[in-house]
């Protein structure tokens, strides 16, 4: 069926049977197993269920992934008429998205040694290596957490000039504190930044 959907001009003799034995078994379970944000949708008056899937550090808008199953207790006579096209209408990807950020947002904000970060981000006069570490170790968390303009975040968060945070970034690379890894989205803190806070955290428990 697959594959018939793929390549809907291949002819099918009447005498040749379809492999319907294909399935994304796998695919799904390794998708299932990444690291990314569920959103839960009700369609239909809660006779479907959609689960719209958002893998961090997705720089996307939307949905990389949409699973629709029967909700829980659904009426079967509902269910058995299936997922029309008046249900899929009812999917909103856009607001699983922003429902998708918000839980991001929160989620980032609860990290080891957030406290500190914080208190770094905010108090620091100038960019001292226990600063730049914190940079980019807030840095990694907004962009993890599907944050679009993570820079234009740091500077909500400092009350600095973009201008003045965008060279303390390019600062903390150079210094080895945030180094890119791969296609990440806003690269990664390193174990010296993160150890780096651990210090300064440390000095001001003495």
């Amino acid at each position: 069926m697959m594959a018939e959907q793929q390549n809907p001009e291949t002819p099918h003799l009447p005498d040749q049977p379809r492999n319907l034995t294909g399935s994304p078994r796998q695919a799904l379970l390794d998708h299932l197993a990444s690291d990314g944000t569920w959103v839960r949708e009700e369609l239909a008056h809660g006779t479907f269920e959609a689960w719209h899937f958002f893998p961090d550090g997705s720089a996307g808008s939307a949905p990389t992934h949409v699973f629709i199953q029967p909700a829980e207790g659904s009426d079967p006579s509902a269910v058995a008429r299936g997922v029309t096209t008046t249900v899929l209408r009812e999917m909103r990807p856009a607001e699983a998205a922003d429902a998708a950020q918000l839980r991001r947002t929160r989620r980032a904000a609860k990290y080891p040694l957030a406290e500190r970060v914080e208190t770094l981000l905010r108090t620091s006069k100038r960019p001292t290596e226990a600063y730049l570490a914190a940079v980019a170790l807030r840095y990694e968390r907004l962009a993890d957490a599907g944050n679009r303009s993570p820079v234009r975040s740091l500077v909500d968060i400092t009350g600095l000039p973009l201008g003045t945070i965008k060279s303390h970034i390019q600062l903390a690379r150079k210094k080895g504190l945030l180094e890119a890894v791969g296609a990440k989205a806003g690269g990664r803190a390193t174990g010296r930044a993160h150890a780096l806070v651990a210090e300064a955290e440390a000095d001001d428990d003495r």
